[in-house]
């Protein structure tokens, strides 16, 4: 469980007490498209990915979906409503094979009442996710589709070279439940970058090979 020690929530912690910590954590392995939290259910752990990507989302009774956010390796879940001691806000799969380390919900309080840079640290990680929560009501609230969609692209993709890639696969339908809006909606937008020769997209995912608009 070493590559625990990694993670943002024991930056401020000496070694001692990270491995104090580490004591409470135990370590499972999901596969693709695994069921791990579902909304509205009890909260009773805290859990930190330690391998693959798993992701946050919304439905309603007809089964629509949005996606809330993404979690990779190195980042963690599942705090709020342990802090709260509230059901669940939202759910979560896996998207790819998963090695989770789990924390349960007694051991996280005493790691909270314990160890005071534990507590300044997730508090430090639970403002930035606040912040990110903000931007991504702006986009829905003020931003039409291209614009959420060109931000969304922009947030995914990574330099490399003289283009800007986006490292895995988005479907049409993936990409249509990040931004709130429907498929064929985002199909012609995705059709008219790619005739424009913004973007091109194969099995590795989609290149950016220059600035996208600010407008369609």
């Amino acid at each position: 469980m070493l590559e625990l020690s990694n993670f943002d929530l024991f930056n401020y912690l000496e070694k001692g007490e990270i491995e104090n910590i580490l004591s409470h954590v135990h370590s499972r392995s999901f596969h693709k498209k695994t069921q791990i939290i579902t909304e509205s259910d009890d909260s009773h752990s805290l859990y930190f990915l330690l391998e693959g990507q798993v992701k946050v989302y919304l439905n309603d009774s007809t089964g629509k979906e949005i996606i809330i956010n993404t979690h990779k390796a190195g980042e963690f879940f599942g705090e709020l409503g342990l802090i709260k001691s509230i059901p669940r806000t939202a759910s979560v799969v896996t998207v790819t094979d998963c090695k989770i380390g789990i924390m349960q919900e007694l051991d996280f309080k005493h790691c909270l009442s314990s160890f005071p840079a534990f507590s300044i640290a997730l508090i430090e990680n639970l403002s930035t996710r606040l912040i990110d929560a903000t931007e991504t009501i702006r986009q829905l609230g003020l931003m039409d589709v291209y614009q959420r969609i060109a931000v969304t692209f922009l947030s995914l993709s990574v330099e490399k070279g003289d283009v800007r890639v986006i490292p895995e696969k988005l479907t049409q339908q993936n990409i249509a439940n990040r931004v709130g809006a429907s498929r064929e909606m985002v199909a012609r937008i995705l059709k008219d970058l790619r005739s424009g020769g913004y973007i091109t997209q194969d099995s590795d995912g989609i290149t950016i090979h220059k600035t996208l608009p600010h407008s369609w």
